[in-house]
């Protein structure tokens, strides 16, 4: 059975300086008939063998050659298998699965986990409660498996009489006061076995009267993921119950995809906020940067043009991180926006403000900047103008020597 203690352990393993082979085998029934998946080793070992260098190819050459032999006198199992060995070090352990894998090899420093991971990510957990009035049986199903089983019963529920009148009614109200206090017990062990070992969705079985009585008593917690109630006898077995649970899983993906595809039908049309198609999707992908971008225009002009306590709270949405600051010789202007690279961006100094635009635009100031999406950088930029006062004089162009700010005039200077 594969755990995250499991996976966890393979992950943290040290081969100290030898590779550690890692193997992911899909075990399909018709792969096991033909025996076909040991030709997919082979064909993925030579695919890693083309890659490596010269000097690790010999190590991957012994790991491989272990393997080919276990392959060779081991029966498979399950339907998928993954397998890491690391031969120096005294290292192997081998998972048989219930569900398919995809065919992938690596040999690396450490056990390549991605895959177990996102198997323990995509798969959800179901706990299963078979009960009836004395009895209950609960169990845990993941990976296509079942991973764990419990039982309990009632050992001193009163039997039923034919005796008429009061004490046979007295025997009645003793015989569902036992049963009340049964169901109760399911319901507590659900709980903690929820605490213990989470799961997603939850199953009741057995005996309709049982399982009506049960459904009713169930918290708030656990009837969220009550997901089906199914007929059964409190004797299944487990091969039943197992079978049972998958299909339940199946049917509720189902529901799940059908659902999701109607909201997005839903959502697909004029004025809709989905698209179908890659023409339109890329289209509209592309009128979002465009969008983002114009965001950035209108924050980074108005907080560069506005004086400065002019804006009300909230009248620009974000604003980016802005400093300035006045040296002996100059001032200093420093902004952070995301994605901006500050090669895209002038700054001109005017005597009605600051105005920005991109940089090197033909005819003057454009649009200042482009979003990160569109130029390609996820990170933030800083932002760095130096702005030499003393290359201001009073009509935009300030004689050597004045560092006050200019005053007045119509001249610009671009910022360099």
């Amino acid at each position: 059975m594969l755990t995250r203690e499991a996976v966890e352990e393979l992950a943290a393993f040290d081969g100290r300086g030898a590779a550690v082979l890692s193997v992911y085998l899909d075990l399909e029934p018709a792969r096991q008939i033909r025996r076909s998946y040991r030709i997919a080793f082979e064909d993925l070992v030579k695919a890693a063998l083309e890659r490596l260098p010269e000097a690790e190819r010999d190590g991957l050459r012994s790991e491989a050659a272990a393997v080919g032999e276990w392959l060779e006198h081991q029966p498979p199992r399950g339907q998928g298998l993954a397998l890491f060995s690391c031969a120096p070090r005294g290292f192997w352990r081998m998972h048989a699965l219930a569900v398919r894998l995809r065919d992938h090899l690596a040999f690396e420093p450490a056990a390549d986990v991605a895959p177990l991971l996102a198997l323990l990510d995509e798969y959800e957990r179901y706990a299963v409660a078979l009960v009836d009035k004395q009895r209950a049986r609960l169990f845990t199903v993941f990976l296509g498996e079942i991973e764990e089983r419990a039982s309990f019963q009632e050992e001193l529920l009163p039997a039923k009489t034919d005796q008429g009148g009061l004490s046979q009614a007295g025997d009645q109200r003793h015989h569902e006061a036992h049963v009340h206090w049964h169901l109760k017990r399911v319901v507590q062990r659900l709980a903690e076995l929820h605490r213990r070992r989470p799961f997603d969705r939850l199953i009741l079985a057995g005996p309709e009267e049982a399982t009506t009585a049960l459904r009713g008593l169930l918290p708030r917690a656990l009837a969220h993921r009550l997901v089906a109630v199914v007929p059964a006898q409190a004797s299944a077995g487990d091969a039943e119950i197992l079978q049972a649970t998958l299909d339940v899983e199946t049917r509720v993906e189902r529901e799940m995809e059908e659902r999701l595809f109607g909201r997005v039908l839903d959502l697909i049309g004029p004025g809709g906020r989905a698209t179908l198609g890659v023409g339109p999707t890329l289209a509209a992908l592309w009128a979002d940067a465009l969008s983002l971008r114009d965001d950035l225009d209108r924050w980074l002009q108005g907080l560069l043009e506005a004086p400065a306590g002019a804006a009300g709270p909230g009248e620009l949405g974000w604003i980016p991180s802005v400093n300035v600051h006045e040296t002996d010789d100059e001032m200093v202007v420093q902004v952070e926006v995301p994605g901006l690279d500050p090669a895209d961006l002038d700054l001109m100094v005017t005597a009605g403000g600051t105005a920005a635009g991109r940089a090197g635009h033909a005819g003057g100031l454009d649009r200042p900047g482009r979003h990160a999406r569109e130029q390609g950088r996820p990170a933030a930029r800083r932002l760095h103008r130096r702005v030499p006062v003393r290359q201001l004089r009073a009509d935009g162009a300030a004689a050597a020597g004045d560092r006050r700010r200019p005053r007045g005039g119509p001249g610009r200077q671009r910022v360099c």
